[in-house]
């Protein structure tokens, strides 16, 4: 009988074990940049997003806040024809360019666009004929900088005097 051979597992074992080969560890770190810089970039784009987000929401607050103070002043025959400039000025009609003004909010400069425009009148023979009755009012915030329209908040209502008649 063949005397007993001690066994030696760890021998055993390494002889069985292979490593990455350099051409596999290569191979394996290109595929983690390419995945790396893929996700460097959707950081990129969030953070664009996020900043736009940002000036959509000022822009919004600072249309809300105009808005306010428009529908603050009260639509009589006094205020239709006073033109229009912030913070004391009237409801008349506006060029069809509008005002354009640029104010900062929150760090940041933007440009407000306020277009009034008269969309029906006293009737011809009434008292008071050719004043206008009813109004659209239009206020558009853009951020500066603002590179597509997708920026820019706009906000409209619509005013009407209380003046009796059948029109």
């Amino acid at each position: 009988m063949e005397p007993m051979r001690k066994y030696n597992r760890r021998q055993d074992h390494s002889k069985r074990q292979q490593g990455f080969t350099l051409l596999e560890a290569a191979v394996s770190l290109v595929i983690l940049m390419i995945i790396g810089l893929g996700v460097a970039s959707l950081f990129t784009y969030a953070i664009r997003a996020n900043t736009g987000a940002d000036d959509r929401e000022l822009s919004m607050a600072v249309a809300q806040m105009r808005m306010e103070w428009l529908r603050t002043i009260p639509f009589t025959m006094q205020t239709r024809s006073v033109a229009y400039a912030f913070p004391s000025g009237g409801l008349a009609a506006t060029t069809a360019d509008g005002v354009n003004e640029t104010i900062t909010s929150a760090g940041r400069s933007y440009t407000v666009n306020t277009l009034i425009e008269d969309l029906s009148f006293v009737p011809t023979g009434q008292p008071d004929a050719d004043a206008p009755t009813l109004k659209r009012i239009r206020v558009s915030v853009t951020p500066f900088g603002a590179t597509t329209g997708f920026e820019t908040v706009t906000v409209y209502t619509e005013r009407s005097t209380q003046v009796t008649g059948t029109y």
